[in-house]
């Protein structure tokens, strides 16, 4: 019974990726804005998203109203924080209140705008390949 039990943690354990595919698809992209997109992966809880120290970012231009992108990660808890930087300045243009002006988006598509969406409600637990569909809010 001890020999099944070992081979079976060593079996559970074995099966656990070192690294996984996060595809993150942005929908709803309005492209015709231009600017950068900056993704951010989120890996810190207590963090508000968007937030700082994204565990990785990628910035790109808009392709169209979808935009696909890929990240490789250590498996956890992650989540995608969005800003369409429309005017290229390096950050979120909101008005007084904070409400942004620029487009976002974030995992689970938490619509939060004042405050910012919170890492627990935009949290996804990724232990294999996984992709995370996002629609931008305007």
């Amino acid at each position: 019974m001890r020999v099944l039990l070992g081979l079976t943690l060593f079996a559970l354990a074995a099966a656990q990726p070192d690294v996984v595919r996060v595809t993150v698809r942005l929908l709803d992209v309005r492209a015709a804005k231009g600017g950068v997109l900056h993704v951010g992966l989120h890996g810190e809880p207590g963090l508000g998203v968007p937030g700082p120290s994204p565990t990785t970012i990628l910035d790109t231009s808009p392709r169209g109203d979808e935009t696909i992108l890929t990240f490789e990660v250590p498996p956890g808890a992650y989540a995608v924080a969005v800003h369409h930087d429309a005017n290229s300045d390096g950050r979120l243009d909101a008005d007084f209140l904070g409400i942004p002006r620029e487009g976002y988006g974030v995992s689970t598509d938490v619509r939060a705008r004042f405050p910012a969406p919170r890492f627990s409600g935009a949290r996804v637990v990724v232990t294999r390949d996984t992709t995370l569909v996002v629609h931008m809010a305007y």
